[in-house]
């Protein structure tokens, strides 16, 4: 895998951590589920070009999940499609680690303030 590769995917899990993270900090998802976000959500964020594109978004939603960052509603049994995903205390945790690109070198976040 080429260093290109590597870093759409960092950069791709980073992003879905990040906006996650802002839509339940914001309480933009619903009351009854705070951190939980609904794919639609997530693919009208991709139609603005605030997601990374499909083909990243499902292995870095698996990556996500198999670190305990995300749990995922997949919506069938090959893990192809998900109904929701809902950002972890892990996840939640990672993001606002000033460290954190340190403590996982498995994805990028941009620098915050």
């Amino acid at each position: 895998m080429s260093q290109e590769q590597q870093y759409a995917r960092r950069m791709a899990r980073g992003t879905i951590l990040t906006q996650l993270y802002r839509l339940q900090d914001m309480g933009l998802n619903d009351p009854a589920t705070p951190c939980t976000c609904s794919r639609l959500t997530l693919r009208g964020l991709g139609a603005t070009g605030m997601m990374p594109p499909p083909e990243l978004e499902v292995s870095a939603l698996r990556w996500l999940e198999d670190k305990g960052y995300v749990t995922v509603d997949w919506a069938m049994d090959d893990h192809t499609n998900y109904e929701s995903v809902t950002i972890t205390r892990g996840g939640m945790d990672l993001y606002e680690d000033k460290k954190a690109r340190a403590r996982e070198p498995g994805l990028l976040l941009q620098p915050r303030r």
